[in-house]
């Protein structure tokens, strides 16, 4: 099976790819405490309600067994959480521990650290799995996609979250000047840490070198994923993916 990153490496950022996830998981330990401001910065409608509407739409419903892969600051985990009832279970998993730092002031109380490529967990363990706006950082699409599969129940759901380049070239150029460039130098500005800055600028690159959306449909129904399919919003800006396990 050929792989598939999610973008081509960004030497900028580090020098081989090996080096990738160390850097990912250290950016973001060092940034997670102001992570859901960010996310309220850059939401451009994806909020909770928008989290909880798009989880409820793909088809989450009361009493499922919920995976959140590179759950972050638990916010899809929240959402999820506020659905399935107590009834259902929501386990966060992140391979920072500075996001989970910040999962475990939310209502999830399951969090696990891990990543997306190697799922602690066993086969048909889960209803729905769900990804928020992670999918840039993992290192091989076909792998994720595959350990997804795996842990997921046959009929079980798949949800990605995403945020990606609008097709329209106004809305690409306000978008990159405002997560990049106006984000950056205000959350630097106002935290004092200048590892914001970088953050946003890797948040924003990943966004802008991420393979299309075909790529993404392809690798999920190569790896046996049925009934894929992409809903849009804002000019492409939002993008959510949907896969059934077969």
């Amino acid at each position: 099976m050929v792989p598939v990153a999610p973008h081509p490496p960004l030497r900028q950022y580090y020098s081989e790819d090996k080096e990738r996830q160390a850097f990912v998981n250290g950016l973001f330990d060092r940034t997670a405490y102001q992570y859901r401001n960010i996310n309220k910065a850059t939401a451009f409608g994806s909020g909770l309600r928008y989290r909880q509407m798009a989880l409820r739409k793909a088809g989450l419903k009361e009493g499922m067994h919920v995976l959140d892969v590179a759950c972050g600051p638990g916010l899809v985990a929240q959402s999820a959480h506020e659905v399935v009832g107590p009834s259902g279970t929501v386990i966060g998993l992140d391979p920072s521990s500075g996001m989970l730092h910040e999962a475990r002031k939310g209502p999830c109380r399951y969090l696990v650290r891990g990543i997306g490529e190697r799922l602690p967990f066993p086969d048909k363990s889960f209803d729905f799995l769900s990804m928020g706006y992670a999918l840039r950082h993992v290192s091989d699409l076909k792998i994720a996609f595959l350990e997804y599969r795996r842990v997921l129940k046959p009929g079980g759901i798949v949800l990605l979250l995403e945020i990606c380049q609008p097709r329209s070239r106004l809305l690409l150029a306000l978008s990159r000047f405002y997560i990049k460039t106006v984000l950056g130098v205000a959350f630097a500005a106002w935290t004092g840490n200048r590892d914001m800055k970088t953050l946003m600028a890797y948040w924003w690159d990943t966004i802008e070198y991420c393979v299309p959306p075909d790529t993404i449909l392809g690798a999920l129904r190569e790896v046996g994923f049925t009934d894929c399919s992409l809903h849009e919003q804002f000019n492409g800006l939002l993008r959510n993916y949907r896969a059934i396990r077969a």
